[in-house]
């Protein structure tokens, strides 16, 4: 109990009343108020990161107004807010697949059904600090002495489970420090006594590491053979076919995951920019729609996928619709919003352009586009940049060259995965292929 007390807990939930008992069973088990911090929504979660380093998180899948845990975790992983060690239980009352497929790539320490019983939280949340004391230990070891200092702390572990997972711990820090031969031996010392698939999976994402991309294939296809629905392998092997460049493969895995996890932004933008690739943006429509209701109160949210989501609808509309079409209008409908949507200027100014030159109102969109400064959008939306690129080559702009030039440099130092799919969908840019495809696609037969 005494590990329980000395912990401090962050909890999530849009609910006072679940606030309030899972607070007062904390205090019931030892825990002292001011090691509790509670809040109600996603912002707060994130104050409360920025301000304290919490060893447990206790994370309300439903979050209220649009936003749920797993977008709330997904940022504090992203901006490493919280600390790898740091425990994080979902806490839902669904047990459902869905929720269990969307928050796997994540990797939480486990899922708790409302309402929390004191045995839970006894018996899961102690054994999770207990291991996570154990691989702090291993780790310091580590940064103090090396890796020799580490393995005969190996046989101090509490138990088979903990030790096969310390040894995993061990090989993601080997692998962060470029140590891959010294996290190789360490899991295949493993293996050799088990059969352990989270270390057969290390190794896979040692050899992509390595840019052995045509080795990391043989060997997820070989786990993939044995474990066919397992959401990590799927999600590795496409990035492993986004690195090699196998794009049709990566387009049919994502297609498999999708049906399986429909929340799943990340692999969804991949879709869509293989698609941009191409040209096809009647392929890549569905998937840019689905975004509407995805990103609002997600990392991902941005001017520029906005702007996306509503060219696309644009595309979708006939003249007479198109000069009535009004961005804020849309927005709600296709976010399925109850409320208005307040969209910014700079979302607006763009989607006013991109309407202009479908409206075939060259002069007008070129004073607004004039009137759009750069520094109006964030420098890593570049979905944003991309469509003023669009905008831009369809008006002749002389600053499409030097926009497009600028973000592939900035796109070539962010290495493989979708920066790469995003350069090369900005080398091959075309307004016309672009729109005359959507234009053939919804013609009349």
């Amino acid at each position: 109990m005494d590990i329980l007390a000395q912990s401090k807990y962050l909890i999530i939930d849009d609910s006072n009343m679940i606030q309030s008992a899972t607070r007062a069973l904390l205090i019931k088990l030892g825990v002292p108020t001011n090691n509790i911090v509670s809040t109600a929504n996603a912002q707060g979660a994130v104050r409360a990161c920025r301000s304290h380093r919490f060893d447990i998180l206790l994370i309300d899948h439903h979050l209220g107004t649009g936003s749920t845990g797993l977008q709330l975790l997904e940022y504090l992983r992203l901006k490493e807010l919280i600390k790898a060690q740091t425990l994080v239980f979902v806490v839902t009352g669904n047990d459902s697949q869905d929720i269990f497929f969307g928050y796997s790539q994540f990797e939480p320490d486990g899922y708790l059904i409302k309402p929390i019983r004191a045995d839970d939280i006894i018996k899961r949340v102690t054994n999770g600090l207990t291991r996570q004391q154990f691989f702090s230990t291993l780790e310091q070891a580590f940064i103090k002495n090396g890796l020799n200092a580490v393995k005969p702390l190996f046989a101090q572990s509490p138990d088979p489970a903990t030790l096969k997972d310390s040894i995993i711990y061990m090989s993601n820090i080997l692998i962060k420090e470029g140590q891959f031969a010294e996290a190789t031996a360490m899991l295949n010392g493993l293996l050799k006594l088990h059969d352990y698939l989270p270390a057969r999976i290390k190794l896979v994402e040692i050899s992509h590491a390595q840019q052995h991309y045509q080795d990391a294939l043989t060997q997820v296809d070989s786990l993939l053979s044995e474990n066919h629905r397992n959401i990590k392998l799927l999600q590795l092997k496409i990035q492993i076919c986004l690195c090699a460049k196998k794009y049709d493969d990566a387009q049919v895995l994502i297609q498999q995951v999708l049906t399986i996890n429909t929340s799943n932004i990340a692999l969804t933008l991949d879709m869509i920019w293989i698609q941009l690739i191409s040209h096809d943006i009647h392929l890549a429509k569905p998937y840019i729609l689905s975004l509407a209701p995805l990103i609002p109160n997600s990392i991902w949210d941005s001017a520029g996928k906005r702007v996306l989501v509503l060219w696309v609808d644009i595309l979708n509309l006939p003249q007479d619709k198109l000069k009535v079409w009004r961005a804020e209008s849309a927005w709600q409908r296709l976010s399925r919003s109850e409320k208005p949507a307040a969209l910014s200027k700079p979302i607006l100014k763009l989607c006013r352009c991109l309407q202009l030159l479908q409206l075939n109102e060259t002069e007008q969109a070129r004073v607004l586009l004039a009137a759009i400064r750069e520094d109006e959008y964030l420098p890593s939306d570049i979905e944003a940049y991309y469509l003023l690129c669009l905008c831009y080559q369809a008006l002749g702009d002389n600053k499409f060259r030097p926009l497009r030039s600028k973000l592939e440099n900035l796109l070539n130092q962010q290495g493989n995965g979708l920066p790469e799919l995003q350069q090369q969908a900005l080398q091959k840019i075309d307004y016309q292929s672009l729109t005359v495809k959507i234009d053939l696609a919804n013609a009349e037969p």
